[in-house]
């Protein structure tokens, strides 16, 4: 597919990937017009074999993560302006043959990021069980954040319009961005649809980094952001509930009457006015950090209105 306009450019970062970098090339380009890999420093063959099977290859010098080598990615397909861009890992695991159906809304205006979802194909995906846990928790976790429902949050399949390509300008690390695309888009006002996808795990050079430390480096991260996009929930809620609760021990205390275990009355009131006053200064801090949040809000979409 080279003729005429650029409507699809698969864009896959690869690291140590010469086993399975050839094949993934060469399927791609049948239902792409260009396919751009992104070299993040493999000490392998990896740039040698993309370049032979076709690709246009992008070298990091040194290894900086997943993250890195998007945006480098992502900085060459803004200058090509493709109508989709098609992210794609090369390791083997997706299958490139799902290239269309992941574009499709993409090319039909439908959507500005599409998400490749394992969890919602009619085909029961043969996903090790530890994986579909630590999945779901960071779906549920990236959907609080995000204020968003989706399924498959860590997917690396995926597409992006042209609007959503001009809004890659976020800050992320290593696996930490398919997380971060989700919630930044979502502030943006960006339209996010999933399709589903089917994958395989029986490839030779597989995820790079453990799941453990993968589940923890998200996690932490957008626990953090749940912290800056939605204070009142992570600081407000305990806030409350601790207010309210050393209020009720502080008139128990005042009353002569015992409600925590066998403390004397004298222990029971400072560990109620302890808690109250910790209620205090959280309510204080998420009304502080839900006006930050609003303000930031509003900049994020007059952001994002002039770049459409």
């Amino acid at each position: 597919m080279n003729d005429g306009p650029t409507n699809i450019v698969v864009l896959v970062p690869a690291f140590r990937e010469e086993l399975t970098i050839s094949m993934v090339v060469t399927l791609s380009r049948k239902f792409a017009d260009k396919v751009i890999v992104v070299d993040d420093g493999s000490p392998d063959r990896t740039s040698e074999l993309a370049l032979l099977a076709g690709a246009e290859v992008i070298t990091m010098e040194r290894n900086k993560g997943k993250a890195a080598a998007l945006m480098v990615g992502f900085e060459r397909c803004r200058e090509i302006n493709p109508k989709c861009t098609v992210m794609l890992d090369g390791d083997g695991q997706m299958d490139p043959a799902l290239i269309p159906d992941v574009a499709a809304p993409i090319l039909a205006g439908m959507a500005d990021l599409v998400i490749g979802s394992r969890f919602i194909s009619e085909v029961k995906a043969n996903i090790p069980r530890y994986r579909v846990f630590g999945q779901k928790m960071l779906n549920r976790v990236t959907n609080i954040g995000s204020e968003t429902k989706v399924t498959d949050s860590q997917s690396g399949f995926r597409a992006l319009s042209a609007r959503a390509l001009q809004n890659m300008d976020f800050s992320s690390r290593n696996y930490n961005v398919e997380s971060d695309m989700i919630t930044h888009f979502m502030s943006r006002g960006l339209v996010i649809r999933e399709v589903p996808i089917t994958v395989r795990y029986d490839v030779p050079n597989g995820h790079k980094q453990k799941p453990i430390s993968h589940g923890y480096s998200v996690l932490s991260r957008m626990i953090s952001y749940i912290g800056y996009r939605r204070p009142l929930l992570l600081f407000g809620i305990p806030g409350a509930i601790f207010f309210f609760g050393g209020l009720i021990v502080i008139f128990a205390s005042f009353l002569e009457i015992k409600v925590m275990f066998d403390w004397t009355l004298v222990t029971q009131s400072t560990a109620g006015i302890t808690v109250f006053f910790l209620g205090i200064f959280l309510l204080f801090d998420a009304m502080i950090l839900n006006s930050l949040s609003v303000l930031m809000d509003n900049l994020n979409i007059s952001m994002g209105e002039r770049k459409r």
